[in-house]
């Protein structure tokens, strides 16, 4: 039996291959040439590329100014790393040139004094596409590197007849590789005047978007590409691959939607500063100083989910199946608050549909995903298409984004913590419709720029009767004595939910600054407010 057991654990051992990574990449920016002018942006490039793919689980090799000997190393351990992989991946930056028909990489040590001179100081595509083809899935190979070639000008012929071209030639990689130039064969691509080259730009746009396939990737690049540089600037991609879908980043991970709460809740807005009186002093407590964001970040709880789901249900949007993984958006970021459920109090131009925004996600390079909602039409909609959604992949840029279709919607975080959509629509131009978007629930709740009124007034000598804003100590006792509507404070007078307004302000809730929202709990992560619910029960709300 011990033999028997023997021989079939060496079977086992030689059967199965030892296996590496699954996503490996090597990333390569060339920008400090010592014998030619320097290329500003393939080094940032490089750098910028190479945090991409480690946010998309890539074991990440980067090689910056890479010498002949660096570059020729680098790649044969990257082939060896990528034995074996699902998925390997190259990006150079920097210079490239065709020469005798076959195309070569630039180091930065290279002199070519003549052409003779290329396969000896240059590295070759040929060599980096055997050790991408490696991969069982994917290889690819990421060339920014159609830049114009300053080497060609003083480099000697050998023949007459041996042509040094403009630009990269027309490739032909094997059966599970792509290759994607950044200006097509024969043209040169720009190194852009900006961080990164317009190539490289457009390339971090897109690579991060869920859901994206690899193909449709890579036409977006190439659109992207077209239209910064006037048209002057054509990406193309070589190669074919089978009918399977690849992405580098697959489609959102889903939940089954909540089940509607058959209890009426109020939408939820996040707490405001507010003045606490100081039980020794009587005297306002200092308002702390106002933040971009604070580091308040909670958790997307059923109890959320159930609110969410009740507002769509009143509002009649059709709700998408959708995630949010607070430990998967960039913590560090200004545009994290982005991220959460935000809804519309009144239709577009306050007659209109109502409208959500469900932002999932916004990676570290700011772009953000999620869905967009509508609501059934009204009379004074512009089409009468019933309720729906669509899902984006847009980047912020000053706290602003814009989703594409038919018309163009522009999203907008203001200091007030609303995100403001606009519209326009082709076929009326003199209409731009808005609506205010309120958070229900967000990931990362900002401290609003400057201090509450309440703040600048000064206290009250101490009554029997404390003001309706400030926090009742007495909450639960007083709210159980109590057996009919609240009464009180006239601020409420002015709230869709009146009612809701007065059962916050009796049992410890409060009214934002500009007192137009108010709120029954400081964080939408903590525990119910039971003296509120109670409160709304007693007055006939079930």
């Amino acid at each position: 039996m011990s033999r028997l057991t023997f021989i079939l654990s060496f079977l086992l051992l030689i059967s199965v291959p030892a296996l590496g990574a699954e996503r490996v990449a090597l990333v390569i920016g060339n920008g400090a040439y010592m014998r030619v002018p320097t290329l500003p942006n393939p080094t940032r490039d490089a750098a910028d590329v190479a945090r991409a793919l480690e946010r998309l689980n890539f074991k990440v090799t980067q090689v910056s100014n890479g010498t002949a000997v660096d570059m020729r190393k680098a790649i044969v351990e990257f082939g060896r790393a990528a034995e074996g992989s699902m998925m390997a991946v190259v990006f150079y930056a920097g210079h490239g040139m065709e020469a005798g028909g076959e195309n070569w990489l630039i180091p930065t040590d290279a002199e070519l004094r003549n052409d003779t001179d290329v396969e000896s100081e240059a590295v070759s595509l040929r060599s980096v596409n055997l050790q991408v083809s490696k991969a069982r899935q994917l290889g690819l190979i990421i060339l920014d590197a159609c830049r114009n070639n300053p080497f060609e000008a003083k480099m000697k012929r050998s023949l007459a007849t041996r042509a040094v071209a403009r630009g990269l030639a027309p490739t032909e990689p094997t059966d599970n590789v792509l290759i994607a130039y950044a200006a097509r064969d024969g043209t040169t691509a720009s190194d852009g005047e900006g961080k990164n080259s317009p190539f490289t730009t457009a390339l971090l746009r897109h690579i991060e978007t869920p859901g994206l396939e690899i193909s449709f990737l890579f036409r977006r690049v190439r659109d992207d590409v077209m239209t910064a540089t006037k048209r002057e600037q054509q990406p193309f991609v070589y190669g074919s691959l089978s009918k399977e879908e690849i992405y580098l980043k697959g489609p959102t991970a889903s939940i089954p939607n909540a089940p509607v709460s058959s209890v009426p809740i109020s939408p939820v807005v996040p707490a405001p500063l507010e003045s606490k009186l100081n039980t020794d002093s009587g005297a306002p407590k200092e308002a702390p100083v106002a933040s971009a964001a604070t580091a308040d970040r909670g958790a997307f709880t059923p109890e959320d989910s159930q609110r969410v789901a009740a507002i769509a249900a009143k509002q009649q949007l059709k709700m998408p199946e959708f995630t949010i993984d607070p430990g998967k958006s960039d913590s560090a970021g200004t545009n994290s608050k982005f991220v959460g459920v935000w809804s519309s109090k009144r239709g577009w131009g306050g007659k209109g549909r109502n409208a959500m925004l469900i932002i999932t996600d916004v990676s570290a390079t700011g772009l953000a995903t999620g869905f967009y909602l509508w609501g059934p039409p009204t009379k004074a909609s512009w089409v009468q298409t019933p309720a729906g959604y669509t899902k984006f992949a847009e980047y912020i840029d000053k706290g602003t984004f814009s989703m594409k279709s038919s018309e163009t919607i522009t999203a907008r975080l203001d200091t007030k913590n609303v995100i403001s959509l606009s519209n326009f629509n082709p076929d009326h131009p003199t209409e731009r419709p808005t609506v205010d978007l309120y958070p229900v629930w967000q990931l990362v709740k900002p401290t609003l720029a400057g201090s509450s009124p309440e703040l600048s007034q000064k206290p009250k000598e101490p009554s029997t009767n404390p003001p309706s804003s400030t926090i009742n100590r007495d909450d639960q006792s007083h709210s159980a004595k109590q057996a009919q509507k609240p009464s009180g404070d006239t601020r409420c007078d002015r709230m869709h939910d009146r009612l809701g307004c007065l059962c916050a302000l009796q049992n410890g809730g409060g009214i934002s600054p500009d007192g137009k929202s108010w709120w029954s709990k400081r964080r939408t992560t903590d525990a119910p407010n039971e003296g509120f619910v109670r409160c709304q029960i007693r007055a006939g709300r079930t």
